[in-house]
């Protein structure tokens, strides 16, 4: 993943973690508020619930008991009785009597109603019950009347309302076939209507509403929009501090999480994952022969976007963070995925595997070295493994991944030798092979003669230990001349060739065998 997606991607983390919780902030003072008001009406509805049921079973105790006095109906003891009934009971505005000929109330004899009121519904204990019970005199209000044998009580519907109610709540109440008692007040209705279907509680029609029901009645208590909004605005400001807080959280997150994907380390975690590493050859020459008789496989790490970056800047920090072994066990792969058919099909040339710290100390590489060479038939002797002065920094562990190493049959050479303090060391201590001369060394040919004296001592001490001596970073015909004369057997640097990509290689590998040996190898070519 490149920096610039890299970039798009954490200033889009960046906005949703500032969308995000504050829309989760709103999200939770509406549900808070939801809440809050739920609760709110749900109290209300079962208070004007009870309240209602209450109100009707006084009427019509009130009802049955008038009906059962021993006076004579419509006398004027049986007409002041149904006065102090009236009177002294608070949810009853009138006691009357009727029969089709004669009729009185609580408040005096009257003539009979010229239209009998509908009955909406009976009750179990057969008082029949009328919503709106209208009277002759048009200036009173419809009323709601019980009616038991010849007599009846009529209640004031705004009786079943009487219950303090928080500001903006409104109230209805009905009875259960979805009838209101009382004037209708905007949208209760449809509440009503929308119970009696089924749903108790919702938001309809710019109001939140829940519902209760007990006995014949069911109430309705609502609060419009506007007064929720009042309250989610109070709520939002209690709630805003842990948004705030939760915001600064995900974006000192998402810093940290732009930080490491722009960090070497992540990249380098994606490279190995994403098998981002390649293998360039640097020839080794044969000095006597000027023929190419191996290779030293150079890793590159090609990044997506096609640079090349050069080990001496991602391999410490591989070593430090664990991603060496990732890196060699890939390598390995690649270089005899790459040679592994000329290296069997040559048995006189070798490819040079550079090892890490981490690798000599752990030994970590074996394994998967000796499964590959056992695959293509390449002999273990085929493959050089060069060790540094710096990967020598723990010798207990680095002689026994040696000695293993060599005992399988690999050659063990000894790079960049002479550029540390140790390197005498480790030619007494360590079960060596090979010994690389570095460039260091080699560039001093032809310089003042105290230099030049380095180098040949350099040598005699690599011949009188009997190693196999090649030198590093060749570049003049002088200095070829020298090494050839001091006898070093191999050689390698742009004075043969730089480094190269297979198809290269293989091309200058074959170039330099002798026709006969190109005849019979033409099968292998194509490797």
């Amino acid at each position: 993943m490149n920096s610039s997606r890299i970039s798009s991607q954490g200033m889009l983390l960046a906005l949703l973690s500032v969308i995000v919780p504050l829309v989760l902030t709103f999200a939770g003072g509406w549900l808070l508020t939801t809440y809050v008001a739920n609760e709110r009406l749900h109290t209300l509805a079962q208070i004007a619930s009870q309240r209602a049921s209450a109100t009707f079973e006084q009427a019509s105790q009130t009802l049955k008991n008038v009906a059962l006095t021993d006076l004579q109906p419509c006398t004027p003891e049986s007409i002041e009785q149904m006065r102090m009934i009236a009177m002294n009971t608070f949810s009853v505005e009138s006691v009357g009597y009727e029969e089709d000929v004669f009729a009185c109330t609580s408040w005096g004899a009257t003539s009979p109603r010229a239209t009998k009121w509908p009955e909406d519904f009976v009750t179990e204990d057969g008082v029949k019950v009328s919503i709106e019970a209208y009277d002759d005199n048009p200036l009173i209000k419809p009323m709601l009347a019980l009616q038991f044998a010849a007599f009846n009580v009529l209640v004031d519907p705004e009786q079943f309302r009487e219950v303090d109610l928080d500001e903006g709540i409104k109230l209805a109440v009905g009875t259960r076939q979805g009838r209101l008692l009382g004037p209708a007040r905007p949208n209760m209705a449809s509440f009503l209507a929308l119970v009696h279907q089924g749903p108790t509680h919702g938001l309809k029609d710019g109001f939140l509403y829940t519902s209760a029901a007990q006995g014949n009645f069911t109430v309705i208590a609502a609060i419009p929009r506007q007064e929720l909004l009042r309250s989610l605005w109070k709520h939002v400001l209690y709630l805003l501090p842990v948004g705030l807080i939760v915001s600064a959280a995900l974006l000192l997150a998402n810093l940290r999480w732009w930080r490491r994907k722009l960090s070497p380390l992540n990249a380098l975690e994606q490279a190995v994952r994403r098998n981002e590493f390649l293998v360039h050859y640097q020839p080794i020459i044969e000095i006597e022969t000027h023929r190419c008789i191996g290779a030293e496989a150079l890793v590159r790490w090609q990044k997506t976007d096609g640079t090349i970056v050069y080990p001496d800047h991602f391999i410490p920090l591989a070593e430090s963070s664990g991603l060496i072994e990732g890196i060699t066990n890939q390598v390995i792969q690649t270089v005899l995925n790459d040679l592994g058919t000329i290296l069997a099909s040559d048995r006189s040339m070798h490819v040079a595997l550079n090892l890490a710290a981490a690798d000599v100390c752990t030994g970590h590489f074996l394994p998967k070295l000796l499964e590959e060479v056992q695959r293509l038939d390449v002999l273990p002797g085929q493959i050089w493994l060069e060790v540094t002065e710096r990967s020598l920094l723990d010798p207990a562990p680095a002689k026994i991944t040696i000695e293993r190493a060599r005992n399988a049959g690999f050659i063990i050479a000894l790079d960049d030798f002479g550029t540390g303090y140790s390197s005498l060391q480790y030619l007494q201590q360590l079960p060596l092979d090979a010994l690389k001369i570095d460039r260091s060394f080699v560039e001093q040919v032809g310089a003042a003669t105290e230099k030049t004296l380095l180098v040949t001592h350099v040598i005699q001490m690599g011949r009188a230990l009997e190693l196999t001596l090649i030198a590093e970073g060749v570049e003049t015909t002088g200095q070829l001349d020298y090494l050839r004369a001091n006898q070093v057997r191999y050689a390698q640097g742009w004075l043969f060739a730089k480094a190269m990509d297979c198809a290269q290689f293989k091309k200058l590998y074959w170039a330099s065998r002798p026709l006969a040996l190109r005849h019979s190898d033409d099968v292998n070519v194509s490797s």
